[in-house]
């Protein structure tokens, strides 16, 4: 990497492997570094029980605790930040990553997974934490598993962009 290029780092929550997926090709098509938030606590992965609370969590701000980062993130000009849409907002891992990082004067990107492909109150709400920065673009992924070539085809674009900013 040259003196003057811009350093990425993308840091994401995946629940359900969509935005793990999404992560790998940021990588691959960018050349981000990336950084998957793990938590103290998750809800159960099936049953009624994972929605109930995971959108009990998400709804009422009740952050967890997160293992600590490889990256540090004052270290980058620009970072995508990528959560799945829960409850209408982005999860309490992110909130628990926005928490702990005081992020200032950044470029950022955001992306969002959802079931329902409507992701622009989650990525608002986002936009809204991350005041004092600036947020460049957005990208709301429907399902990204279940379509992978549309989903890359996204992927790519959007990183095409990014790094022609």
């Amino acid at each position: 990497m040259g003196e003057n290029s811009i350093r990425t780092l993308m840091v994401y929550y995946s629940f359900e492997g969509n935005i793990e997926y999404v992560a790998t090709k940021v990588k691959e098509y960018l050349g981000a570094d990336i950084e998957r938030l793990i938590p103290d606590t998750e809800p159960p992965r099936k049953g009624l029980g994972k929605f109930l609370a995971g959108g009990h969590s998400a709804l009422f701000n009740k952050l967890p605790n997160l293992e600590s980062l490889k990256y540090n993130v004052s270290d980058y000009d620009q970072l995508i930040i990528a959560s799945p849409v829960w409850a209408g907002t982005y999860t309490p891992s992110i909130g628990a990553f926005l928490r702990d990082n005081k992020i200032q004067g950044k470029r950022i990107y955001l992306i969002a997974s959802s079931a329902s492909g409507n992701a622009e109150k989650m990525l608002l709400k986002l936009e809204d934490a991350l005041i004092g920065n600036n947020v460049v673009e957005t990208l709301s992924l429907q399902n990204p598993l279940k379509n992978t070539a549309d989903t890359d085809s996204q992927i790519q674009n959007f990183c095409h962009r990014i790094s022609n900013l």
